[in-house]
C-alpha cells in the first residue's frame, strides 16, 4: 500500500469515529542526495531481509576528549550459527581493525574508544553475511546514548537541529571508510542565514578516516539553531553530530548519524506534552523551493500502556507551516494544537513538492532535573511490518516500545526477545491488537532477556523507542527500531 492510500486511508477512518480533517497527498519522489542506484531510502538505518555477501554497518562515533567514560558497538547475531566481523576504528590516526566471532542467538559488545581520551572514534563493523545488526552505545555522566548505525554511505547528510547556546558544544564528524580520499563541502544555516564558511570547503578526508569539526568554533558560537549540510564533491562518506547540552534550556548527551535525503514524510512515535516539557519539530529545508508542511498527532494522552479507544486517537492535522527554501523552522507542538497532556506520536507532511529533514527535540524537568533528547524521524517509505532492536530493551522500562499502526486497518503485533532458545515472544505480548492508525506505548516486563527485540504485524509500523541515561539520572532517550526491508 503507497503512502498516498496509507495516510489518506487513515486520515478517513480518524475523520469518521474523531472528527480529523483530510489534507491533500501527493506522491513522494525520489530526494536528491540519496546514494545512487539504491533507492531514495538507502542511507537510512534499516535491515536487507535479502541474502548478501557482506553487510557494513557506519556508526556515530565517539569523542574521547568530551570525558566520556566508555563507548561501545553492540553486535546481535539472532541466527542459530556463529557469525564473523570485522571491526574497523577509523580516527585521524592510522586504522586498527579487530576480527571478532559472535555466537548464535547472542550479542557481542566491543570497546570502541580503545583507551583514547581523546580525539573521535567512528566504528565500522563488516558482517560476513546478511545476518546480524549493531548499535554504538556511549556511557558518560551527563546521560548515557544509545545510537543507530547505518549501512550505506552517502554523498549528502544534513542535520536540521543543531545547538551551541550557553557553553553546549556540536562536533560534526565526517567519515570515509574508502581506500581512496574523499573531499566535502560544509554549509550552515543559522538565525542569521546560511554561511559557507572558507575553511569548510574542499574539507579533504584521508581514505579510512574520521574528521571532527567544532561546529563552536567555525563559526556558530552560542547559536541556539544550527542547520548543516554536508555534501561530498568526490567521494561517499558518513556524517555524524555529536552534541553536549550544558543549557539554554536543555540538558545531556547526543550522538547521531545525519539524515541523507529530505523527505517528504517523517513518523515520530515517542512525543510527548505536559506542564514541564518543551516539544519541537525542527524542519530544514535544504531545497530551493519553499515547503509547506502539516503535522498530523496519533494517540493523543496515551500513557503506560495501550489507549481504551484506539480508534478515536488521531488528532487533525495542523494548519500549513512554511519552512522558507534554505530555511529552518522549529515548530513546538503546543503552539500548532491544542494536545491533551500526555504521549503521543506524530507524522510531518509536505504538501508541495519540496522535501524537508525533520528532528524532534524534547526537553523535560523532572524529579527537580532535566533532560533533552533528540532523534531522526522514520521517513514514510520505510515503514514496516518487522522491526528490530539490536542491543534490547532494558527489563521493567515504562513505556519503551512506542508503535504507531501507520495504515487504516486494524492489526496485531508481537514482541520477541532473541535467547539462547532463540526468538521467544515476551510475556502477554503476542497478537496485541492495535487499532487502524493507532499508537501504543508497551512497557518491557521483569524478566525479560537482555538480547535482541524483534516487533512483527500484520500491517505496516513505525517504532521507536525510549533508553534509560543511566548514572541515576531522570529521563530517557529516543532511539528507533530498524526496519526490516523486504525488498
Amino acid at each position: 500500500m503507497s503512502i498516498v492510500r496509507r495516510i489518506v486511508g487513515t486520515v478517513l477512518i480518524a475523520a469518521a469515529v474523531g472528527g480529523v480533517v483530510a489534507v491533500e497527498r501527493h506522491q513522494p519522489t525520489v530526494a536528491d542526495g540519496a546514494t545512487s542506484a539504491l533507492g531514495a531510502a538507502s542511507g537510512f538505518p534499516q535491515v536487507s531481509a535479502g541474502n548478501r555477501i557482506s553487510t557494513s554497518w557506519f556508526c556515530p562515533g565517539a569523542a574521547g576528549g568530551d570525558g566520556i567514560d566508555a563507548a561501545s558497538v553492540v553486535v546481535s547475531n539472532p541466527s542459530d550459527t556463529e557469525i564473523t566481523a570485522t571491526i574497523s576504528f577509523l580516527s585521524e590516526q592510522p586504522q586498527e581493525s579487530k576480527n571478532v566471532v559472535v555466537s548464535a542467538r547472542s550479542q557481542l559488545v566491543v570497546d570502541a574508544l580503545r583507551g583514547r581520551t581523546v580525539g573521535v572514534v567512528v566504528p565500522v563493523v563488516e558482517i560476513i553475511g546478511s545476518v546480524g545488526t549493531v548499535e554504538q552505545n556511549i556511557e558518560f555522566a551527563a546521560g548515557d546514548v544509545t545510537s543507530q548505525c547505518v549501512s550505506h554511505t552517502s554523498n549528502s547528510w544534513y542535520f536540521a537541529d543543531g545547538f551551541t547556546s550557553e557553553g553546549s558544544s556540536e562536533r560534526l564528524v565526517l567519515t570515509n571508510p574508502f581506500p581512496e580520499s574523499a573531499v566535502a563541502n560544509v554549509s550552515f544555516t543559522t538565525a542569521e542565514g546560511k554561511r559557507t564558511p572558507a575553511n569548510l570547503q574542499g574539507v579533504i578526508l584521508a581514505p579510512h578516516s574520521a574528521k571532527s569539526i567544532s561546529i563552536n568554533e567555525a563559526g556558530a558560537h552560542n547559536e541556539s539553531s544550527v542547520a548543516l549540510n554536508v555534501q561530498a564533491t568526490s567521494g561517499q562518506i558518513i556524517a555524524s553530530r555529536i552534541q553536549h547540552y550544558l543549557g539554554g534550556g536543555r540538558l545531556g548527551y547526543s550522538a547521531t548519524v545525519g539524515t541523507p535525503s529530505p523527505q517528504r514524510d517523517w513518523w515520530f512515535t515517542s512525543g510527548r506534552t505536559g506542564s514541564s516539557v518543551t516539544e519541537k519539530l525542527v524542519a530544514y529545508n535544504p531545497t530551493d523551493a519553499d515547503a509547506q508542511v502539516t503535522v498530523t498527532f496519533f494517540g493523543v494522552g496515551i500513557t503506560n500502556g495501550i489507549a481504551p479507544d484506539q480508534a478515536s486517537a488521531a488528532a487533525s492535522p495542523s494548519s500549513a507551516v512554511t519552512v522558507p527554501a534554505g530555511g529552518v523552522v522549529a515548530i513546538r507542538t503546543d503552539d500548532i494544537a491544542d494536545l491533551p497532556k500526555g504521549d503521543h506520536a506524530m507524522l510531518v507532511s509536505s504538501l508541495n513538492n519540496a522535501s524537508v529533514v525533520v528532528e524532534h527535540v524534547l526537553s523535560q524537568i523532572t524529579g527537580g532535573s532535566s533532560f533533552t533528547a533528540i532523534t531522526n524521524g522514520i521517513p514514510g517509505d520505510l515503514t514496516a511490518m518487522k522491526w528490530r532492536v539490536p542491543s534490547g530493551l532494558a527489563n521493567g522500562a515504562r513505556n519503551a516500545l512506542s508503535i504507531l499502526n501507520t495504515t487504516a486497518l486494524d492489526g496485531t503485533i508481537t514482541i520477541s526477545a532473541v535467547g539462547p532458545g532463540g526468538e521467544v515472544p515476551l510475556p502477554n505480548l503476542q497478537n496485541v491488537p492495535i487499532g487502524a492508525a493507532s499508537v501504543i506505548s508497551l512497557d518491557v516486563p521483569l524478566g525479560a532477556t537482555d538480547g535482541e527485540v524483534v516487533v512483527t504485524s500484520t500491517v505496516d509500523l513505525a517504532v521507536q523507542r525510549r533508553t534509560t541515561r543511566g548514572h541515576g539520572l531522570v529521563g530517557f532517550g529516543i532511539v528507533g527500531a530498524l526496519p526490516v526491508r523486504q525488498k
